[in-house]
């Protein structure tokens, strides 16, 4: 795990889906689901590292601003995600999202600090189907994590859907599961240990047999994991009930 931090304190990887920097007096370098500004002066402030997961599946498309600041060109749509953690200046900022093309502000992080060589994940979220979205802020915790081990954490992002249970190769993990549970407790934000290995993840209604999501990946010793389930029952296209997995590095 220190091997882990260290390559996210020196290296930001890009998303693979056309993405570049944006950086000015404000931001060094974040990443969003979109084309992002270019320009690209050389770093010279101690960072802050950020994630980002749009896990509210009927919201709308957001526009991203860091204080009064935009920082994304093109819409942060609806199960959009970050690849890893993205390196900022360190300092306060309150997070803004507003729905694309407009000034209307759909949720945001009030001001905090975002401390030098911290890491933080901002998770957006709906409650309930067609009801508002919600922005949490979790500041991750990688102390303790032993770099001969993978970790994981679950976040349940579809709020159409009951609660769930979660398995790795037929093995039960967690029950009962609900749609951001993860909000109300912070446990649910720490990394558990999992065995390493190639491994399918299935995600069943709780108590049931009725798979609704499943993912094939290997989980390396060293790595830590985000499994998340977004979409919405029911749902088609960019909506479709699905598994997926962040690897922070």
């Amino acid at each position: 795990m220190r091997r882990m931090i260290t390559r996210l304190k020196n290296s930001v990887t890009l998303l693979k889906t056309g993405i570049a920097p944006i950086v000015g007096a404000l931001v060094a370098a974040i990443l969003f689901s979109g084309c992002l500004k270019s320009d690209t002066p050389p770093p010279s402030n101690p960072k802050t590292y950020i994630s980002l997961l749009h896990l509210a599946p009927t919201g709308p498309a957001l526009d991203v601003y860091f204080n009064e600041s935009k920082v994304s060109n093109a819409p942060f749509t609806p199960g959009s995600i970050t690849s890893g953690y993205n390196a900022v200046d360190k300092g306060n900022y309150a997070i803004r999202f507003k729905k694309a093309t407009s000034d209307s502000l759909v949720t945001e992080i009030p001001f905090s600090q975002y401390d030098s060589l911290a890491f933080y994940s901002i998770f957006l979220y709906n409650e309930q189907e067609n009801g508002p979205v919600h922005a949490l802020r979790i500041k991750d915790d990688f102390l303790g994590l032993e770099n001969t081990k993978p970790y994981y954490r679950f976040f349940h992002g579809s709020p159409n859907t009951g609660a769930v249970d979660i398995y790795i190769d037929n093995v039960l993990l967690e029950s009962d599961r609900t749609a951001a549970d993860n909000v109300g407790m912070n446990i649910l934000n720490k990394f558990t240990a999992i065995s390493s290995g190639q491994h399918v993840i299935v995600v069943k209604l709780a108590g049931t047999d009725t798979v609704i999501a499943t993912l094939n990946t290997e989980f390396i010793p060293g790595n830590a994991y985000t499994l998340y389930l977004k979409g919405l029952e029911n749902g088609v296209d960019n909506n479709k009930l699905t598994l997926g997995v962040l690897r922070a590095s």
